[in-house]
């Protein structure tokens, strides 16, 4: 890799960061408005679809090298399923605890997938950072469910967890399979669009109450998470492998939790600061991006 595509993956990789943070602190946001979790995919998935769509003209929602294996698993696991989960989380557990949940523990489940899968060789330490992952996440988890059982978190934490290993799963069939960030884009986007409008027009929609402000930034923030970020994310899968563009969920919870804090009131106990400084240091750990040599690329 030249310096040129290095920076470019690098930069790649920040800039999905900080949409992933803004994203899970919209979402918060969007579910405490009453909204269902149809609303909140459409919102993420539409707008970006519409900017994709030029190139879905171009290749088909089945891009040539594209399987129907492909389409089932970035498409529906990671394009509609994921999105379901993440939303249906956030009706009961704050913007911190989705940071917490889902993005932090992809690398956990991306080891589980590539090894079950492909066998890939782990390090001594990329073990010990999926134990301290696992530590920090359910430590917060179990305080949580022991000193505020009523308030249901705990539900969310689950969901946020199923949400984390579809995400997984699409991560590793994306660099698995032979297919370029726009194809990836295509499965993701257009699939889950097509799936999230069937859902409008079958289960109803609350969007048309939402003030005209709520509504555009909300939309903002789809094609930002839905199309940026597909592509940012991709772009640094393709480049970087699934291991190392994983480490990056580990700025996520922090993003999320300061996110949450001032635009939504959320407040920050001293045991989620401790969770999510030990589960940062485990992702990195886990992902490997430690080393030099690309063990988890394929």
């Amino acid at each position: 890799m030249t310096l040129r595509q290095s920076v470019l993956a690098w930069g790649a990789l920040g800039v999905t960061v900080l949409i992933w943070g803004s994203y899970l602190v919209s979402t918060r946001a969007a579910m405490t408005q009453n909204l269902g979790a149809f609303d909140v995919g459409f919102l993420r998935s539409f707008p970006a679809a519409i900017a994709m769509l030029p190139f879905i003209l171009k290749r088909g929602l089945k891009p040539k090298g594209a399987s129907w294996t492909d389409v089932a698993i970035i498409g529906g696991l990671g394009g509609t399923i994921f999105t379901l989960l993440l939303a249906s989380g956030f009706r009961f557990a704050p913007a911190v605890d989705g940071g917490l949940f889902t993005p932090s523990m992809l690398p956990v489940f991306v080891a589980i997938i590539t090894i079950i899968f492909f066998g890939s060789n782990y390090r001594m330490l990329q073990f010990l950072g999926i134990g301290l992952v696992l530590i920090g996440a359910l430590a917060v988890g179990g305080f949580e469910a022991i000193s505020n059982a009523q308030s249901g978190a705990w539900r969310g934490h689950l969901l946020f967890l199923t949400a984390s290993c579809c995400w997984a799963a699409y991560t590793v069939r994306f660099n698995w399979a032979s297919l370029d960030p726009v194809d990836g884009a295509i499965l993701l986007l257009g699939w889950s669009a097509i799936a999230f409008s069937v859902g409008l027009l079958v289960f109803g929609t609350t969007l048309t109450t939402l003030p005209t402000p709520i509504l555009a930034l909300q939309l903002f923030q789809g094609f930002m998470a839905g199309f940026v970020a597909n592509f940012t994310y991709l772009y640094a899968v393709r480049a970087l492998g699934s291991a190392i563009a994983a480490a990056a969920a580990a700025m996520v919870p922090t993003i999320g939790a300061l996110g949450g804090w001032m635009f939504l009131n959320e407040p920050i106990t001293a045991a989620k600061w401790i969770g999510i400084t030990i589960v940062a240091g485990g992702v990195i750990l886990a992902s490997g991006v430690l080393f030099r040599s690309k063990l988890l690329n394929k």
